[in-house]
């Protein structure tokens, strides 16, 4: 993946996403990736070759050590990026292709009107600042939005789960290991296991401040639907401004009728008028 790529990933999710989410895209961005890339590759670097038994049985150091982590932290963590980012990116192919149809067919639209409604439609005085959740709801995005939000954090729930079955809370020191084909009871230790504990500790605190921010986002989106309920029965500004086009309409309509009318009027007395020369 390159970080061209990553760019402008970055910026589509900014564009399509709240206040809240923005915030947890930072999360993920520096305690997570630029954490793992740069930490987790030098504490974990020696996690097989610093792990020493007490044996010289062939193959029973690493039986011991499949045994002691099934999955290594950071590939753990790096699964866990992965599917958690995986209904953002879902969600922003959704609303890429959503927004591209959409776009289409106001054009195809705004086509058919007059080129005077046509020029007053393209000024949209809602596309100023805000935290985008107005624009989720005006783009139709609400429902897709909230569903990934609920699968991220089902996600988020279910590795936190996940990494305290397969790790535990801290990272032991020693290990007793009885797997074959290590002949008897063999003691393993673990390389910097403070360390360890420590980034374990780190990536806990991590994912739950992620699991709470999506939490946040979701209540976030329930107030503001609530707050813009008592807004729903007037009228939006686009509404308004067409009708102010069409009183406009019906107004100059009006006046050209009077001006047939009068016009048809003086017609008909000139034709009924008599005629002098007969005299």
């Amino acid at each position: 993946m390159s970080w061209a790529f990553l760019t402008r990933l970055l910026e589509a999710v900014t564009q399509h996403s709240t206040l809240v989410g923005k915030l947890w895209l930072s999360v993920l961005v520096v305690f997570r990736l630029v954490l793992l890339a740069v930490g987790g590759e030098a504490i974990y670097r020696d996690e097989l070759s610093g792990f020493v038994c007490n044996t010289r049985q062939p193959g029973c150091q690493n039986v011991c050590y499949d045994a002691f982590a099934p999955l290594s932290h950071v590939r753990f963590w790096v699964f866990q990026i992965i599917l958690v980012t995986a209904p953002t990116v879902f969600y922003l192919g959704y609303a890429v292709h959503h927004l591209s149809r959409r776009q289409r067919t106001q054009e195809q639209e705004e086509e058919e009107r007059e080129p005077m409604i046509k020029e007053k439609s393209k000024k949209s005085p809602e596309d100023g600042a805000h935290d985008g959740r107005r624009r989720i709801r005006r783009d139709g995005l609400l429902g897709a939005y909230v569903g990934q939000l609920l699968i991220r954090s089902a996600l988020e729930v279910a590795f936190l789960l996940g990494q305290y079955l397969l790790y535990g809370l801290e990272v032991s020191p020693s290990y007793i290991c009885q797997r074959s084909p290590c002949p008897h009871t063999v003691d393993c230790f673990v390389s910097r296991p403070t360390e360890k504990t420590i980034f374990l500790l780190v990536m806990y605190a991590v994912s739950g401040l992620c699991l709470l921010l999506n939490l946040i986002e979701l209540l976030h989106l329930g107030l503001g639907s609530m707050t813009n309920e008592g807004y729903s029965s007037a009228p939006p500004p686009h509404s308004k401004g067409f009708k102010q086009e069409l009183e406009q309409m019906q107004k100059q309509l009006h006046l050209v009728q009077k001006q047939m009318d009068m016009a048809l009027h003086l017609g008909t007395r000139l034709a009924t008028a008599p005629d002098c020369s007969e005299l």
